[in-house]
């Protein structure tokens, strides 16, 4: 990790063994120089990585802190352990693997480039903006681990009525392309993509709560006086009323729900004549006859005739 102490500026470089240290500075210098930057001098601690020939020979001055103070290279020390934190936060969010944790840094530095400091001679700027003469463009900017969809192509195109693209997690974008770099959990591997979309899913805003208060003026008349809509405050009023009100209703929940009014019956809706037995509308009398000895009746049927006319109520047919 190489830090610019002018504009704070963090370049990161990862090795795969230590020795790869001092060829590592030189790069960085050699492209100080290019760019028209003449560096002064370097400030290290006392690691066999950097205090070699090959270094000291290279005609820069060599600022060494004494044996066992880290605050003495404060900036260095104090930026490696803040973005160990950053990485450990990231990693544990999205829950990807650990061995991501190289693509965490270059992605933690991205963005450490692109936050404002605190440092008081570089107020309201940015290393990026000191480094490069220019502001950055942060609307392309991702959380770490997001999902992006990257289009299928080569030997990995499906059939036509199979999706084109596939959801992966998104680690970082790549340096000196328009590409990103994305995690594919199939095959374990960080793979680089050009034709590349992120779906931003779209919050659903609930509709407003409206109150209606009608307004009961003289002579009968429930519409608006002429003074105007309702005020801000007096919708607000009505609708935290109406809240309360359902707060303090008590609802039985063994109660059984009714309904308004009487339901119809829908299968005599459309049958103005219905038949007086299925309607419910015949009536239905309970009679009990009984059998005298004196009368010559054969049946019960027999016996009501007879005693009707003994009633003297009329003929029956």
């Amino acid at each position: 990790m190489l830090i610019d102490d002018a504009s704070r500026h963090i370049t990161i470089e990862f090795l795969k063994m230590k020795t790869q240290a001092t060829q590592k500075v030189k790069d960085y210098i050699t492209y100080l120089e290019a760019r028209g930057v003449s560096p002064c001098a370097i400030k290290m601690d006392w690691g066999t990585e950097f205090l070699n020939k090959n270094l000291q020979s290279w005609g820069m001055e060599l600022q060494l802190t004494a044996p066992y103070s880290p605050p003495q290279n404060g900036m260095a020390e104090w930026m490696n352990h803040m973005l160990v934190e950053l990485v450990q936060a990231m990693i544990v969010d999205t829950g990807l693997p650990e061995f991501l944790w190289e693509p965490a840094v270059a992605h933690t530095v991205f963005l450490q480039n692109m936050a404002y400091t605190l440092t008081p001679k570089l107020r309201n700027q940015m290393p990026y903006q000191i480094w490069y003469g220019k502001k950055p463009n942060v609307a392309h900017l991702r959380e770490f681990g997001a999902p992006v969809w990257v289009l299928l192509q080569g030997q990995n195109v499906q059939c036509k009525m199979l999706p084109k693209s596939q959801c992966q997690a998104y680690i970082r974008y790549n340096k000196g392309s328009k590409a990103v770099k994305y995690y594919n959990a199939a095959t374990r591997n960080v793979l680089t993509a050009r034709n590349f979309h992120f779906l931003q899913p779209v919050e659903q805003i609930p509709p407003e709560e409206i109150g209606i208060n009608p307004r009961e003026l003289k002579g009968g008349d429930t519409s608006p006086s002429e003074g105007g809509k309702e005020s801000g405050t007096q919708r607000d009023n009505l609708r935290k009323r109406k809240h309360q009100e359902e707060d303090n209703l008590e609802i039985d929940p063994n109660e059984l729900w009714k309904t308004r009014g009487i339901r119809p019956d829908y299968r005599y809706m459309n049958n103005p004549f219905p038949d007086e037995e299925e309607a419910g509308i015949i009536e239905v009398r309970e009679e009990a006859y009984t059998v005298i000895p004196d009368d010559n009746c054969g049946s019960l049927r027999s016996q009501a005739i007879s005693r009707v006319a003994r009633m003297g109520v009329g003929d029956i047919h």
